[in-house]
């Protein structure tokens, strides 16, 4: 390090100075310019090159790594995202397989059940609590709250204010319940008794399916549910926080809202029927 410092704060050589100071000196005293041995001042050029060339090899060989390490990263991050869209696509078509299945089940009990009385009257039972379950899809009138992170969020002091964590979106969900809601989706994703929301990482998870902002909760309730929501303390707050930090809320009726059924409906016990 002391030889950089060296070089950058005697850009000529020593020895050509000490050289013009005698020819100075000789002039002014009429005497003849004395020799000069320039073997020193040669062999510290012969190092300045070496040095120099050193430096540029070095900096060469940084940029090529940088250069192969940023093409490594891209490279990785295309296959890292072909393979997401594989396996979501996969996942899709399994859910598809899934739905079917579960479709040809439900007709399959519908028609063993529908040939009794008893039957029958079980099967309106189950009717009811998969409505309440999640069990099957559901249509009728409702709100649809949207819940997203603030344009702004550069004030250090307020920029976890400005954005939505899973603990946001329980919180709209308990109080739509509260409400009278019967049914909520969040982003198409249909919520059970055993439905959970939490956070991993960056991202937010409804029944360990990552949802991206904006966040859509739609509800089906009674014609009212909008203004009981918003009369809660939940949705008095989410409010002020709309004014005040730039959150992203609004709660919207809707005439028609259509929920999917829930994704995994796995029965732990159960038990036969009694003979007729």
């Amino acid at each position: 390090m002391s030889l950089f410092v060296d070089l950058t704060t005697h850009a000529i050589d020593e020895g050509y100075i000490d050289a013009a100071k005698r020819r100075a000196a000789a002039a002014a005293s009429g005497e003849p310019a004395p020799t000069t041995n320039l073997r020193l001042g040669g062999a510290t050029a012969v190092m300045v090159v070496l040095v120099l060339a050193l430096a540029g090899a070095l900096f060469a060989t940084s940029a090529i790594a940088t250069h192969r390490g940023a093409a490594a990263a891209k490279r990785d991050r295309r296959q890292l995202v072909q393979q997401i869209d594989q396996r979501t696509a996969e996942s899709d078509q399994l859910q598809r397989q899934l739905d079917s299945l579960r479709a040809q089940v439900a007709a399959a009990r519908d028609a063993a059940l529908s040939a009794s009385d008893r039957g029958s009257a079980l099967q309106a039972q189950i009717a009811q609590l998969e409505t309440v379950g999640g069990g099957q899809a559901v249509e009728g009138s409702g709100v649809e709250v949207t819940l997203d992170n603030a344009k702004d969020t550069s004030n250090p002091d307020s920029a976890s204010l400005g954005i939505i964590y899973d603990r946001d979106i329980q919180a709209v969900v308990d109080a739509l319940f509260a409400s009278g809601a019967e049914a909520i989706a969040v982003n198409g994703q249909r919520l059970t008794t055993r439905t959970a929301i939490r956070e991993a990482g960056d991202a937010i998870l409804v029944d360990y399916r990552p949802l991206a902002p904006p966040y859509r909760i739609d509800a089906i309730g009674p014609p009212d549910l909008r203004d009981v929501f918003l009369k809660t303390q939940t949705g008095t707050l989410y409010e002020n926080w709309r004014q005040v930090y730039g959150l992203g809320f609004s709660v919207d009726s809707r005439a028609r809202l259509t929920l999917p059924s829930a994704a995994d409906q796995v029965v732990h016990y159960a038990h036969p029927l009694e003979s007729p």
